[in-house]
């Protein structure tokens, strides 16, 4: 692969600098331009010569723009601070229940959730857009408040091949960084169009009045028609600013959605339906102006000034650089039917690797050697490959119904948690009980009983996909039950006055993805770059690492001395400490730390704590738990570790 994940948040942190220098660009020319006008219009009952640096007038065009254009940007961004659903919303989408029968939607919820599953990241909501033409996007801040809509038309016209390369191209947004840039544009690019609207409000309410002062009144109409062409000018520059933006990220969207399915002929073929379909990619929703550049193909009707303005690059482009043998010609487009589609079982052709899915009855239990180098574990960040598709399609279609059932709906997706949350020791779990029993809703209580003999029957590495599973439903949850929710799920954990390692991995997905929404929090502020100041919190992380693999205390200094070497980058003063000081309390804020980190040391601790757990060749399902809990902490996400067992002999 030519770029990793940490290469592309980069790439973003770049391009949003680029994005506030072209919008500092556009407000200095808008300036200007009131300038202008307002000197015009002062002399426009005047016959004394025009003076062209009059500094009042001048700041008082500063101001004005800046307190109009700034202000209704803070305002749209504010609207929009619940992240992707926001947006949905915005834009006319209605969310598909996870209890859906028409199967169109239950196709697409189910690729939507390999395609997470296979990412590492959370499953999001997904939305229906009802619109005729082949389109989609993804949006939000950041992956845990990521959401997926696409219109109707992609439901009605593309096979499962092509839906999933649509997918798969939306999935390398919300990987690469795009959705927080995409959402700051929408905000910026409203507050310079907003001018137009106050231009075109000038000049209704000047021609409504009925004053005798007819030059006072057509000096308003003069601005209001003044500040109207100004509103069309900062259009213009808005969707240039699109443009510029967004062009090459779709470029490099199409190729890793090549690369995540190996397939270019399911993004490709949805290329050229939308060639091919009369309504193509449009979108008719009024919103969609703010936010075409957010779209899987152009949501407008034209390209604009040969493609100047057009927020996609041109679509034989698109295809050729997929199919460099397409001849410009389009298919004749007809809907699929959905007795010519796949059965929604378990599909055999997508077999995965090594050997077969992780079915419940022969799943290790055991140490088994992992596949691949600490190095190669940190370039997986961020990124799909083909295999461990195949391999979340197993992983999906093996979990058991009564619990693929259960985490469609937002109640007994509570169940679920706290049925994953239940010890297996009788006495405990009584206890634990008799808590939840006074604490939950009866309904809860009730489900989770009927929940927790499925669930403990799973094996460890169904646990937290089933998690990721249950967190579109959990999203569902009201404020009041959220925060009923999070103390039954703390009640739980803390029964036995200990945290177990599952335990707090849990925590830190549910934290990291659900109290984005209902508890809104500052993200953390990615500015520390040097190495050597990290380092301590680093060995921190590492030292429970070593002791969690390792049961012999040279064995976890060996493990201890790898991950640091992988860090540092050679030769280290640090020394594993004793086993009785490493805590979860430490290793969490350690974490918390190591989080205000740039992309580039994420990628050194990932690959530093990969080294680590990889330094006896081996993991077990606990390590593969704490370093998704690492990575989740990061704002990294790691695809599943896909392993196999230990051949005999």
């Amino acid at each position: 692969m030519t770029t990793n994940f940490f290469q592309q948040q980069d790439s973003a942190r770049r391009k949003t600098f680029q994005l506030v220098v072209y919008f500092v660009l556009a407000i200095l020319i808008l300036i200007a331009l009131v300038y202008g006008l307002l000197v015009a219009l002062s002399t426009y009952d005047a016959h004394a010569p025009v003076s062209w640096w009059q500094p009042e007038m001048l700041l008082f065009a500063a101001l004005g723009v800046g307190l109009v254009v700034g202000g209704a940007s803070a305002f749209k961004v504010s609207q929009l601070a619940s992240g992707g659903q926001a947006v949905a919303l915005m834009l006319g989408g209605v969310e598909v229940p996870g209890t859906t029968t028409d199967p169109r939607q239950k196709r697409l919820l189910n690729v939507v959730e390999e395609i997470a599953l296979a990412a590492g990241v959370p499953v999001p909501p997904v939305y229906v857009l009802d619109e005729p033409g082949i389109n989609a996007f993804a949006a939000g801040y950041a992956p845990g408040d990521a959401v997926v809509a696409v219109s109707q038309g992609c439901l009605d016209y593309l096979t499962r091949d092509e839906l999933q390369g649509v997918v798969a191209h939306e999935f390398s947004h919300i990987l690469n960084g795009d959705m927080r840039l995409n959402i700051r544009l929408i905000g910026l690019i409203f507050g310079i169009m907003v001018l137009s609207i106050i231009g075109r409000g000038l000049m209704f309410t000047s021609r409504g009045r009925s004053s005798g002062r007819q030059n006072a009144q057509g000096g308003m109409v003069l601005l209001g028609l003044g500040v109207f062409v100004l509103g069309l000018v900062g259009a213009f520059f808005g969707r240039l600013i699109m443009a510029a933006v967004s062009r090459q990220r779709e470029y490099l969207a199409d190729a890793s959605a090549v690369q995540f399915t190996r397939n270019p002929d399911g993004i490709g073929g949805a290329l050229k339906k939308i060639g091919g379909l009369a309504e193509g990619s449009r979108i008719g929703n009024p919103q969609a102006a703010e936010a075409g550049h957010m779209f899987f193909a152009n949501a407008f009707a034209g390209e604009g000034l040969a493609g100047m303005l057009a927020t996609h690059p041109p679509l034989v482009e698109r295809i050729r650089r997929l199919n460099p043998q397409f001849d410009g010609r389009f298919p004749e487009v007809r809907p699929v039917g959905v007795d010519r589609e796949e059965p929604e079982g378990p599909r055999p052709s997508h077999a995965p690797p090594f050997g077969g899915a992780p079915t419940l009855p022969g799943l290790p239990q055991v140490p088994v050697p992992v596949l691949g180098l600490a190095d190669e574990t940190a370039s997986r960040v961020g990124h799909i490959d083909p295999e461990l598709i195949s391999y979340a399609q197993g992983l999906h279609d093996g979990m058991p119904d009564v619990l693929r059932v259960a985490a469609q709906e937002p109640f007994s997706a509570r169940a679920l948690v706290y049925a994953l949350l239940m010890d297996p020791g009788s006495d405990l779990r009584e206890l634990q009980l008799t808590r939840l029993k006074a604490g939950a809703e009866p309904q809860d209580f009730v489900e989770t009983l009927r929940l927790i003999a499925p669930v403990q029957a799973l094996p460890d590495t169904h646990r937290l996909p089933l998690l990721d599973l249950s967190l579109p439903a959990l999203r569902q949850m009201s404020p009041r039950q959220h925060h009923s929710f999070r103390a039954q799920v703390e009640m739980l954990m803390i029964a036995d006055q200990r945290l177990s390692l599952f335990e707090y991995t849990l925590r830190c997905v549910l934290h990291r993805h659900l109290d984005a929404q209902f508890l809104p929090q500052r993200p953390a502020r990615a500015g520390r770059s040097s190495v050597q100041s990290l380092a301590h919190p680093v060995a921190t992380v590492l030292a429970l690492l070593a002791w969690e693999g390792q049961p012999e205390t040279d064995q976890a200094a060996r493990a201890f001395d790898a991950g640091m070497r992988g860090y540092i980058g050679g030769e280290h003063a640090y020394r594993l400490r004793p086993r009785e000081e490493c805590s979860l309390a430490g290793f969490d804020a350690a974490l918390q730390t190591l989080n205000q980190s740039v992309p580039a040391i994420k990628r050194r601790i990932v690959a530093a704590c990969a080294a680590c757990i990889l330094a006896n060749q081996q993991v077990t399902v606990r390590e593969a738990e704490l370093l998704r809990a690492i990575c989740d902490t990061l704002g990294c996400p790691l695809p599943p570790l896909v392993v196999r067992e230990a051949e005999e002999g």
